[in-house]
């Protein structure tokens, strides 16, 4: 069990009791036998009212704090339907309505329209609220329309209107801007001023700038394709050339007249989209390419910014999947400098492990170059300083436990802990 010390490497701590004991809790729970008593349920019961049935819990979100979440609380059914914004205190489990129903009402947008990929293969629909990084306000998102609501006031503040779809918006890390995507383009708008600013221009079906494609989020679990610089000044982005792909036309089932939609689709061994990574100013102008090799028919499966907002982490793929190269990338000239390299004779999955630390100096990394997917710490030149865990086991990921923290590992600096399955 291995610990970061400010002096050297070590780093690591194995989260065994209370993951074993979690994960072996509902075998033996289900043997035990039943300690309360009750009415036998019998098949006219079950289709009787009121319904036995449950239903999930929607829109958890943790704010920013991480001492709380978010969730909807639906009371009722059709139009008498009572639903409320609650918090949760993470620590003690008391609740609190946030957002009343019609405060939340005035400002709960439409359903997110569905997205222009037929079968849906690697799209995961993006929640209806986000809360913004500082935990004043909350966004709520709708398929062209975004409302900000103060938290201090309860004030809604119509953010835009579009009649294009807007898709995947976010906060700045700063809580003053909020970007998102639109027409295969990347757009911010200063909160303050209600300003919207064209971060690119010139896409469209055929070239996505900050929009993502079939292949990458089906095939390499992508999620987004732009991520906002820590100090807020600056966005990286895809821009995917899709023109090599084959273009497929798919019928719309929804459609009552039997419409078509066309999506790319590259078969094995035919050609994928020609990505590159772009670094363009919040306040609009010219983008600075990212030099990831001449080699276009890669994959630049992750990107990354280092806490100095200077720098960018690439993950460089090869089209044959056995070797992934971590580039380290300038914001400002572009250059890359190969950090470490993973190659294997058959295959190198890709993951979500890489955790940059706020010194600017080390990284965490995993590899399964042992046969089992081990932690490993390096400093920002690629020298390993120390192989964390060993042995004839795999770690997991904890990822997404907190604001901000769903694609890398759980780690607390200050202690000196990363927490794992």
């Amino acid at each position: 069990m291995p610990r970061i010390s400010r002096a050297s490497a070590r780093l690591g701590r194995l989260l065994t009791a209370s993951v074993l004991a979690a994960s072996l809790s509902a075998p033996l729970l289900a043997q035990s036998p039943a300690t309360q008593s009750g009415k036998e349920i019998t098949i006219e019961r079950l289709f009787r009212p009121p319904s036995l049935g449950g239903r999930t819990t929607q829109g958890i979100e943790w704010a920013p704090d991480s001492k709380r979440f978010s969730y909807l609380d639906r009371q009722g059914s059709g139009k008498e339907a009572v639903v409320q914004l609650w918090t949760m205190d993470a620590a003690t489990g008391e609740r609190k309505v946030l957002v009343n129903a019609d405060t939340l009402k005035s400002v709960m947008q439409p359903e997110k329209a569905k997205t222009s990929q037929a079968t849906g293969l690697g799209r995961v629909q993006a929640d209806n609220y986000l809360w913004s990084p500082d935990g004043n306000s909350l966004l709520f998102i709708g398929s062209n329309s975004l409302v900000l609501l103060d938290l201090r006031t309860m004030t809604p503040k119509p953010v835009l209107t579009s009649e294009q779809e807007i898709e995947d918006p976010k906060f700045s890390p700063d809580s003053r801007w909020i970007s998102f995507s639109r027409n295969a383009n990347l757009f911010v708008v200063n909160i303050s001023s209600g300003a919207v600013t064209a971060l690119t221009t010139g896409g469209n079906e055929e070239v996505l700038k900050g929009k993502l494609d079939w292949v990458y989020p089906e095939e390499l679990d992508a999620r987004t394709a732009y991520w906002w610089s820590p100090d807020s000044t600056k966005i990286a982005y895809y821009e995917m050339d899709e023109r090599p792909v084959t273009r497929y036309s798919i019928a719309d089932m929804s459609s009552p007249t039997g419409g078509a939609e066309f999506t790319r689709y590259p078969q094995a061994g035919e050609a994928n989209p020609v990505v590159r990574v772009g670094v363009v100013n919040v306040t609009g102008g010219e983008s600075k390419w990212m030099d990831t090799g001449k080699n276009t028919d890669v994959y630049l499966a992750r990107v990354n910014w280092l806490p100095d907002s200077r720098r960018i982490a690439i993950q460089r793929l090869n089209r044959a999947q056995n070797q992934l190269d971590l580039l380290f990338a300038d914001a400002w000239t572009g250059e890359s400098k190969t950090i470490l390299t993973e190659q294997d004779k058959y295959w190198v999955n890709i993951s979500d492990d890489l955790y940059l630390f706020s010194d600017n100096r080390r990284f965490l990394w995993s590899s399964e170059r042992t046969g089992y997917r081990h932690f490993y710490l390096y400093d920002n030149d690629g020298k390993e300083i120390a192989q964390l865990t060993s042995g004839e086991w795999a770690i997991s990921d904890l990822g997404g436990f907190g604001p901000g923290a769903a694609n890398h590992p759980a780690v607390d600096e200050a202690r000196g802990y990363v927490y794992f399955i």
